[in-house]
């Protein structure tokens, strides 16, 4: 028994996917949940594309209104990865500073699942 445990945690590590998260905001500001998931979708992306020397920030929103900075980080960041896959994403866009948009969640939750469609086989 103990050697077909042994057998099953070896074959799991060889063959182990990453997968990215679905990201939620909550409320009308960038709730730290959403901000959270994001930077751990872009940490994941990161070690998947080691190889090809991908650095994404970290992207922060602070106080209550969505900071253009904020977005333009997300943005960036799927532009870097863009590169990298050679995959066209989508550009997500937020236009009210009082809340972040359902479009602009939902855009950034499909450009992960093209991203995480394109992960280096293992």
């Amino acid at each position: 028994m103990k050697k077909l445990l042994l057998i099953i945690s070896i074959l799991y590590s060889q063959f182990s996917f990453a997968y990215l998260q679905y990201c939620s905001n909550f409320g009308d500001g960038v709730s730290y949940s959403y901000q959270s998931c994001v930077n751990s979708n872009f940490r994941t992306i990161e070690r998947e594309f080691a190889d090809e020397n991908l650095f994404l920030q970290y992207c922060s929103n602070y106080g209550d209104e969505v900071q253009y900075s904020f977005t333009s980080c997300i943005q960036s960041n799927f532009r870097a990865i863009d590169r990298v896959i050679d995959q066209a994403l989508m550009y997500c866009s937020n236009f009210d500073r009082n809340r972040l948009g359902y479009s602009f969640v939902s855009c950034s939750n499909s450009n992960f699942s093209s991203i995480e469609r394109n992960f280096p086989q293992r």
